[in-house]
């Protein structure tokens, strides 16, 4: 699994010292994703352990990305959840379609003058799996909330998931095999798990 944030120093001594210091409420611990957009093929992470953090990198380094990871995974589906905003971007211009297709790169046909659109996983065939952790360090409690995403015939499909426990993808959502029963593995697995968001909304909500 790769560490996003593996090459990170804190700034100054101040700085390490507050990171130590409990914070209120839940707070995102870890958020991890498996074929999203461009992240392909592993795993890869970002460890904040509840703290403010600023996100940069270069254009295309996939910042939105993991922005929109989150939203995906705490927004419900629809008009309330634009994706790609912070980069200014059309509201059309990436759907969960896109992302678990792997959408990199838009080349020009001179016969039409039209983009094509180039994909890092063009059949769709991979599970896309998003992953996030959230720890309430004044109480000890922790849930992580987790999605599985696929396409088929009627378009994108999701399975919803929820545990009342600290998971990680490559411990706990690897070596998934086919997509006809995925809430009954993940639920084998020590998941609650749904295709509804209504109910998996509950859930966290509960939680929290």
């Amino acid at each position: 699994m790769r560490d996003l944030f593996a090459e990170l120093e804190f700034a100054n001594d101040a700085l390490a010292e507050r990171s130590a210091s409990v914070l209120p409420g839940f707070r995102l611990h870890r958020l991890e994703v498996l074929n999203w957009g461009t992240f392909d093929g592993a795993v890869h992470a970002l460890n904040l352990e509840g703290q403010t953090t600023l996100l940069v990198g270069q254009n295309g380094a996939g910042k939105s990305t993991l922005v929109d990871a989150l939203l995906t995974l705490l927004v419900r589906p629809g008009k309330t959840r634009n994706y790609n905003l912070a980069a200014g971007a059309n509201k059309t211009e990436r759907t969960e379609k896109s992302y678990i297709l792997g959408a990199y790169d838009r080349r020009s046909q001179e016969e039409d003058n039209r983009g094509e659109v180039r994909y890092l996983r063009p059949g769709g065939a991979k599970v896309s799996v998003l992953l996030a952790c959230f720890c309430n360090r004044s109480n000890g409690h922790v849930c992580t909330l987790a999605q599985l995403l696929y396409l088929s015939d009627s378009g994108v499909e999701k399975v919803y998931c929820f545990a009342n426990d600290e998971r990680s993808i490559a411990g706990d959502c690897s070596g998934l095999k086919g997509v006809d029963k995925l809430p009954q593995e993940m639920r084998k697995r020590g998941f609650k798990a749904s295709t509804k968001y209504t109910e998996y909304f509950e859930w966290f909500r509960s939680a929290t």
